[in-house]
């Protein structure tokens, strides 16, 4: 029974109808412990064929008197015949109030603006998010990664998913004003007015102002600092990622690369050649130290931020990325756990229609099974220090990873894995006969060169291509997405994503080392002109097989590969844990989820009910977090005027009930409204950018919906770098603006 709402001094309990449940009197329930909280556990000895009613129970343990009873029906339940053990989990306590809801915002840490912050929100800033969520009622602050990636010092490192390690926290989110000395005072505050003055982050600045700030004090600090007991307890807390984390910065920078395959020395990691490094006697100590500083500061800060939220009851939600960086202290370190060949993403979907290629590399769960998933429990134990509850991007990755081979670039040239394959007697049983070159290498003919290219074919045939067969195939420094990329020149930038297009015109994948027996369809491989060109009965027999292998004989596949990772992550935590389960989702992850007390993610315009539109209430469940958009979506005011005007206009019809022609644009009133659906929906949590909920106040939103957009996913070089336009100030002095948004969450029983 997965359960937060219980008192302290009260007990769950189950009651029903016979002995060993108490025949129905609660001083002689089966109580349920609470070790695992919030998952409360019972067991008791059952006879085969049993039908079985009950309820369950809130017992005083001290009277055993019962003090609240669940309502509705009860409970029933047949035990099978034939099992030794049967694992049977409930979610829901019928409470007579009804369910418990609460409501919270989410923001970047970066996007966060105060009067104090350098050009970007510090850890120090989670403070004020947190008195405003106070302020106006909801329980609940989200932020991203704020993880470490400073691979390249570039403002490609923006992206918050591609840590360096997945333990260190960013510099930037350092509030230098919290060191231990104030270097030259005039020149801090003029900077800080400059970098503050910026609409947008300014990554690359502010990052390096910190850091050489930051170095600053350290000079001046360090002889007492590395000497406190301070930073020995943290340095003795985590030394089993500190250390190496450190000594892999100190290489970066010597050697001008976060890609230690390049370093002149120490490319594989050697734990006691890495021991010399950091020995407080080597030459370099100094330096590496410097990093354990950042790092003892970071922590003591976000920490602060956390303690702070707790103690006014604010629960502070983290996001744990589904992959790491492929040069990352972590991927050096162990690179047994990893698969480089490969590289995690995401299939095609309405905002990214050739797939997403995250460039992360993939995981060896074999490999990591074996120390019993170590690495992913540290990470758990970590966010642990500063969350009360996390987001796990991705969540499917856990069931398959979409990956695509190296050697190519798309996120539509990957495939599931693990996946069951398609056995090449399934082709002749369908009456298919399998030719390989026709299925399984870019299909490419002069007629669709010419309609691909257009008024550049010739120059295609020129440079690109050559005879194969009766048809063409390109040339072999041309054959792979990578090596069209690497080797275009400027010149030929414009040809890129069509040479792109000529490589994907496949219909399946063979799988390496099968010796031409097994194989993995293309995704969407109906849209390629390889399909197109195929007769009518080879069509619909491979149409017959794709459907197959994506939506049935991977279902209990997936579920086993869920069920393996997902209880033993779990159980090194008792954050509350929610799954982003968004995309291409396997029918068996929703039964998974429920039965481990994982919260999903409910979006309105990513309906998963085939059957609607746009999500409806009765598809929502309990047990998940409900938000009008994500990070990596348009907010709604943009959403809106993306939208096409005939699914704008069913939108107010069908979802709001509005009669009549629907707004061209996200008027105050039209966003309200959709906040006001989120609040009343049956969802435990309603989570809202802050885009989104300020859009209801037509004088304190941005004047520009494009300006609030966070990310682009189907863009993987995205700056990540808006920001607030009001400070955390104005919005804390919005007393109209704030007692409207108090009373909306009053009005629906989400208000603290």
């Amino acid at each position: 029974m997965h359960q937060v709402r219980v008192p302290s001094h009260l007990q769950l309990a189950i009651v029903g109808n016979t002995k060993k449940l108490g025949n129905w009197q609660p001083d002689e329930a089966l109580l349920l412990g609470s070790a695992d909280y919030p998952l409360w556990k019972g067991s008791v000895m059952l006879n085969p064929g049993q039908s079985l009613e009950y309820k369950y129970v809130l017992i005083d343990p001290k009277t055993k008197a019962a003090v609240e009873w669940e309502t509705g029906n009860n409970r029933t339940y047949a035990v099978p015949y034939g099992a030794e053990l049967i694992v049977k989990t409930d979610v829901d306590f019928g409470y007579p109030g009804g369910e418990w809801k609460g409501a919270g915002v989410a923001m970047p840490v970066f996007s966060l603006r105060t009067a104090q912050s350098f050009g970007c929100g510090e850890f120090s800033d989670i403070k004020m998010l947190v008195d405003w969520a106070k302020h106006v009622g909801m329980q609940m602050v989200q932020i991203l990664p704020v993880n470490d990636t400073t691979a390249k010092k570039t403002w490609v490192d923006s992206y918050p998913y591609a840590a360096i390690s997945v333990f260190a926290l960013h510099p930037l989110y350092l509030s230098i004003d919290e060191l231990e000395h104030t270097i030259n005072k005039a020149s801090l505050e003029k900077k800080r007015k400059e970098l503050n003055a910026l609409p947008e982050v300014d990554y690359e600045a502010t990052t390096t102002f910190k850091v050489d700030y930051a170095r600053k004090v350290y000079k001046k600090a360090k002889a007492k600092w590395i000497k406190s007991d301070a930073f020995q307890a943290f340095y003795s807390e985590n030394e089993h990622w500190l250390r190496p984390y450190a000594a892999f910065c100190f290489l970066r920078d010597k050697y001008g690369t976060a890609n230690f395959n390049e370093w002149e020395s120490h490319q594989k990691y050697d734990d006691k050649e890495i021991g010399k490094l950091t020995d407080p006697k080597s030459k370099s100590y100094e330096e590496v130290a410097f990093h354990y500083y950042l790092q003892f500061h970071l922590d003591k800060q976000l920490a602060g931020a956390s303690d702070y939220a707790r103690e006014r009851g604010i629960v502070l939600k983290g996001d744990i990325p589904i992959g790491i960086y492929r040069y990352s202290a972590d991927a050096w370190v162990e690179p047994e756990l990893y698969n480089m060949a490969g590289q995690a993403g995401a299939p095609p979907d309405d905002f990214a229609t050739e797939g997403q290629n995250w460039g992360f590399p993939t995981y060896d769960w074999e490999e990591m099974a074996k120390t019993d998933y170590r690495w992913w429990k540290q990470r758990f134990t970590q966010l642990s220090r500063y969350f009360d509850a996390f987001r796990i991007d991705h969540i499917l990755g856990f069931f398959r990873i979409w990956e695509t081979p190296f050697e190519q670039v798309e996120g539509i040239m990957g495939r599931f894995n693990p996946a069951l394959p398609i056995q090449l007697d399934e082709f002749y049983q369908r009456g298919v006969y399998f030719d390989f070159d026709r299925f399984c290498r870019p299909f490419i003919t002069r007629e669709l060169v010419h309609q691909i290219f257009d008024t550049d074919a010739q120059y295609v045939l020129d440079n690109f291509l050559e005879p194969f067969h009766d048809r063409l195939q390109l040339r072999a420094d041309y054959a792979t997405q990578r090596q069209i990329l690497d080797t275009l020149t400027q010149d030929q930038e414009h040809l890129k994503k069509r040479l792109f297009s000529l490589v994907s015109n496949v219909l399946f994948f063979e799988v390496p080392g099968s010796g031409g027996s097994q194989f993995h369809p293309r995704i969407d491989m109906q849209k390629t002109w390889s399909f197109r060109l195929l007769d009518g009965y080879t069509q619909g027999q491979l149409v017959g097989m794709y459907n197959d292998y994506f939506y049935n004989r991977q279902e209990e596949f997936w579920r086993g590969k869920g069920m393996t990772k997902l209880p033993a992550m779990k159980e090194a935590t008792n954050m509350l844990i929610c799954g982003e389960d968004l995309g291409m989702v396997p029918a068996c992850v929703p039964d998974v989820m429920k039965d481990l007390g994982i919260l999903s993610l409910e979006i309105q315009r990513m309906a998963k009910n085939p059957q609607t539109e746009f999500l409806h209430p009765n598809d929502i469940p309990y047990w998940s977090v409900c938000s009008p958009s994500t990070h990596d979506m348009s907010p709604i005011r943009l959403w809106w005027e993306e939208e096409t005007p005939d699914r704008r206009q069913r939108f107010c019809n069908r979802e709001l009930g509005w009669w009549g022609d629907g707004p061209d644009t996200c008027t105050p009133q039209l966003a309200e409204a959709i906040i006001l659906q989120h609040l009343n929906w049956p969802t435990m949590w309603t989570v809202f950018p802050l885009q989104d909920i300020l859009a209801i106040d037509g004088d304190l939103r941005h004047p520009d919906p494009a300006a609030e957009r966070i990310n682009v996913p189907a863009n993987p070089q995205h700056y990540w770098r808006y920001r607030m336009h009001l400070s955390m100030e104005d919005l804390m002095a919005a007393d109209t603006y704030n007692n409207r948004v108090r009373e909306m969450l009053a009005e629906a029983e989400r208000s603290a």
